[in-house]
């Protein structure tokens, strides 16, 4: 019996000493946690949604803003008229009823979501309806006044509110603000004690952002990227604008794009190739304007020189591959500066061999080639470059003239623009100024040089050979009237591992002014349709439109040295009919009209060209010849 007795006994105070731990371990340890929980058994509470920044152009132009708006909430315990609450949620709301109803009449859930971001308007008829049950949550929605401009720039946001594209995503973290929440107490069935507030904490507006963009060049770069697409109709078109002497993007845009307050959801393939920004995510061979980096490349190790004379037949031979100039004929006897004017492939094939391989590599390098830029922009590509142990000779050859190197367009015009500024490589971005909502606190970015690439010297030649380039094209007088501008052209046929495509990649590269250039343009059309391909056709004359409306904007007068010889912008020359004449004779009118010209096919009779015949020309202008 005492045996029995002290085994009961043990047994009693093992259960207690169990039971007491278990106390102790509920009301010690995991106090917190289950406090946490009755709260949330005996509350219910409601978000503030943060308001999101707004994002500003350079001169204080809002580019995307939020506005109010409320989700909707319907709590089953407090509804009691279900049908008609149903029916007024399905009618204001654009809901099918009977999903309405299902959550409405639904005892198993305490709260549910009806509809978020709906307007203010709507949902003060709601209110006015004095429906029990319904609740509201003050929420943002955002909008681009806009509507499609800087579409890939900007990108746009989760209908909750956060960044999914463009700047939205890389700087969500500054602009969504901290949201808040309101909360009162309830009863054991989630009916809500009236005049019992439990705690209410605001939310904090995220960060205002202000842009490197300017809001009305953007708008002459969107005007001209739609009449590319009008007019060459392209598989796509860009340009950038760009300060040469900070690296701030005073304008990006492509086309195709679509209106930011009406992405295309429903069509996902069409949403994610057109929320791409070409510009920094893509890759393409620059051709003719990579010209100019070979030459300050060459200039600055004292590979050549102005007066470097080169002869050109049509062809250079390396590792007995036959690489042919543009001009078949060849240029014969040219200068360096001839050489970029005629944008002899000969030219740089001898620049690219002189230099090598590992200075080549080098420089490409300094210019940023084969690395991101670090520009403030998710998914930046880094281009393409060879392996510099297997290129062979030919390799190197073609890639004095911008072939068998792939870079992204902002890469180039960031490169371009250091040969251009005097040598200093800066790194490219969008934002300037970070502040919050009362402007109590700022934060500026400033430009980032990053290397020097060439010397003053060298930068201050090519800036005059760029500009010999349009004289030379158009006479300086006749591509826009009194201003000094400077430019490349670009065409590069795309290739595949079976050879030519008949595809073109046509781009132009220009600054103003050109002695000392305040704005670097870079236009890139991939795959026009119209039938022409060369650069300086359907690339060059939508930079020019640019150029003029940054001046008419600017209101920046005149050169005087350039104010004379005004007689000079006559159109002058009628453009006779060439089509049908053999490619000896209309070169022979071209050329005694004092005209340049470019053919394109390798026959001996003349099929198309351009400008069409009556047309009015500049002289030295250039015709384009089909065969």
């Amino acid at each position: 019996m005492q045996k029995r007795l002290l085994a009961m006994m043990l047994l009693l105070v093992s259960i207690f000493i169990l039971l007491f731990a278990r106390l102790f371990y509920l009301q010690v340890f995991d106090a917190k946690f289950l406090q946490t929980k009755a709260e949330e058994q005996w509350t219910r509470d409601l978000p503030i949604n943060a308001e999101r920044g707004v994002i500003f152009d350079r001169n204080g132009v809002e580019l995307a803003v939020s506005y109010t708006t409320y989700d909707i909430y319907v709590r089953h315990s407090n509804v009691k008229d279900e049908v008609g609450v149903a029916k007024l949620l399905s009618k204001k709301l654009g809901i099918d009823y009977d999903v309405v109803y299902k959550k409405v009449s639904n005892p198993k859930v305490s709260e549910s979501l009806i509809k978020m971001q709906v307007k203010s308007s709507v949902a003060k008829e709601l209110k006015n309806s004095k429906l029990s049950g319904i609740y509201y949550s003050e929420n943002t929605k955002r909008y681009y006044p806009a509507g499609d401009l800087l579409t890939q720039v900007l990108g746009y946001t989760t209908i909750d509110g956060n960044g999914q594209s463009g700047l939205e995503l890389y700087y969500n973290k500054f602009l969504k603000g901290i949201n808040g929440y309101s909360k009162v107490q309830s009863d054991i069935k989630g009916s809500e004690l009236y005049n019992t507030l439990d705690s209410y904490v605001p939310s904090v507006a995220g960060n205002n952002i202000t842009l490197t963009i300017d809001y009305q060049i953007q708008q002459m770069c969107e005007r001209a990227t739609l009449k590319i697409m009008q007019n060459e109709k392209p598989t796509s078109a860009q340009m950038i604008v760009m300060d040469p002497n900070t690296g701030e993007i005073l304008a990006m845009t492509s086309k195709p794009s679509f209106d930011l307050n009406n992405p295309p959801r429903n069509d996902v393939a069409s949403l994610l190739s057109q929320s791409k920004n070409l510009s920094i995510a893509d890759v393409y061979e620059p051709g003719s304007t990579f010209k100019v980096l070979t030459t300050a490349t060459a200039l600055e190790e004292h590979k050549t020189s102005l007066d470097d004379r080169f002869y050109d037949p049509g062809y250079r031979i390396v590792d007995g591959q036959k690489i042919k100039c543009w001009r078949l004929h060849g240029h014969g006897s040219q200068t360096l500066v001839d050489g970029l004017n005629n944008s002899c492939n000969s030219v740089f094939v001898d620049l690219s061999l002189r230099l090598g391989a590992d200075k080549m590599y080098q420089y490409f390098e300094k210019y940023g080639f084969g690395n991101i830029t670090g520009v403030d922009f998710a998914g930046e590509s880094a281009g393409i470059l060879m392996d510099k142990d297997t290129i062979k000779k030919v390799d190197l050859a073609r890639m004095g003239f911008g072939q068998a190197v792939a870079v992204t367009p902002l890469q180039q015009i960031r490169a371009i623009s250091s040969v251009l500024n005097g040598g200093i490589l800066y790194k490219p971005y969008f934002v300037k100024k970070i502040e919050n909502a009362s402007g109590t606190h700022k934060k500026q970015i400033d430009p980032t040089p990053i290397r020097r690439v060439v010397s003053e010297d060298t930068s201050q030649k090519i800036r005059y050979m760029l500009e010999q380039v349009i004289v030379k094209a158009n006479g300086i007088q006749s591509f826009i009237p009194g201003y000094r501008v400077s430019g490349k052209t670009g065409t590069t046929e795309l290739m595949t591992q079976k050879g030519k495509t008949g595809e073109y990649i046509a781009s132009f590269v220009g600054a103003f002014p050109s002695d000392k250039p305040q704005y670097v343009i870079l236009v890139v059309v991939d795959r026009p349709t119209s039938g022409n391909f060369y650069g300086s056709i359907v690339a060059t004359p939508y930079a020019k439109m640019v150029f003029e409306d940054i001046i008419k904007y600017k209101n920046i007068q005149p050169t005087k040295d350039l104010k004379q010889g005004q007689k000079a912008l006559d159109l002058t020359i009628q453009m006779p009919n060439l089509v049908g004449k053999s490619l000896s004779e209309a070169i022979a009118v071209v050329t005694n009209l004092g005209l340049q010209y470019e053919t394109a096919g390798e026959g001996g009779i003349v099929t198309k060209q351009y400008p069409a015949p009556t047309t009015m020309v500049y002289k030295n202008g250039i015709v384009v010849l089909t065969t």
